[in-house]
């Protein structure tokens, strides 16, 4: 149960992308919390995406500019870099997932203990799991 109720709904966005200030302020005013995944070792990059044949943004904001966007809602781990972890050593992975939640910590002001899987899968999300818990 969470404040007397049976059911949640839960919002998570990945990547850190400037368009999320724009979905924050939404959030904001109608006092919804949101978790955010963020890859630590690709924040200030600019860059664009090819969806359907439409060019779109894909810039991230600067490290120094996440704790006041984010303000109010939590900062997950999603990879330093955002590889397909599937294709990467056991300890790259641990790598990966490690030091991005160490410098998110770093730069939230408190610990990051959450985590999205870049690409995801339910026997892949099994094995990072295990790593992550055989190493911490």
């Amino acid at each position: 149960m969470f404040h007397g109720k049976m059911k949640a709904v839960t919002f998570s966005y990945d990547d850190a992308v400037t368009q999320d200030q724009r979905l924050i302020e939404i959030f904001n005013r109608y006092n919804l919390k949101c978790t955010f995944n963020l890859n630590s070792g690709l924040l200030g990059q600019a860059g664009m995406l090819l969806r359907e044949g439409v060019s779109v943004a894909h810039c991230k904001p600067a490290a120094n500019e996440i704790r006041k966007i984010y303000e109010g809602h939590e900062i997950a781990a999603h990879t330093l870099t955002h590889p397909a972890l599937s294709h990467l050593s056991d300890e790259d992975v641990i790598r990966e997932v490690e030091e991005d939640r160490k410098a998110l910590s770093e730069i939230a002001g408190y610990e990051v203990v959450g985590m999205a899987y870049p690409g995801g899968g339910v026997n892949f999300d099994h094995r990072v799991s295990e790593l992550i818990r055989k190493h911490t």
